[in-house]
């Protein structure tokens, strides 16, 4: 697979993180102890006050909306993470694993 593709989208008070139900089936078939949750949101004001005092939201919140545990086994699968925005489907950032 080239890329796991996480559609981020942009509310009054924050950005809500999720992934389609065909990406949670296919990460409960590679990995069959993993987690996937439906979606992940973050306050504006949290991710701004997290990415001032440690690094960029993203690398904290494909694991856990993945669910998966491995890195090591995510990354045999995987070549890439995309976060895309839904309005518009541009990139907004992506992070090769």
């Amino acid at each position: 697979m080239e890329a796991i593709k996480i559609s981020v989208n942009k509310q009054m008070d924050g950005y809500s993180f999720s992934i389609a139900p065909s990406i949670r089936k296919m990460l409960k078939k590679w990995f069959p102890n993993s987690y996937p949750a439906n979606n992940i949101f973050v306050a504006y004001d949290t991710k701004s006050d997290f990415e001032l005092y440690y690094s960029k939201l993203e690398s904290y919140i494909y694991p856990a909306l993945l669910g998966v545990d491995n890195q090591n086994e995510l990354n045999k699968k995987v070549d890439e993470i995309q976060f895309i925005d839904n309005q518009t489907g541009e990139i907004l950032h992506s992070r090769k694993v």
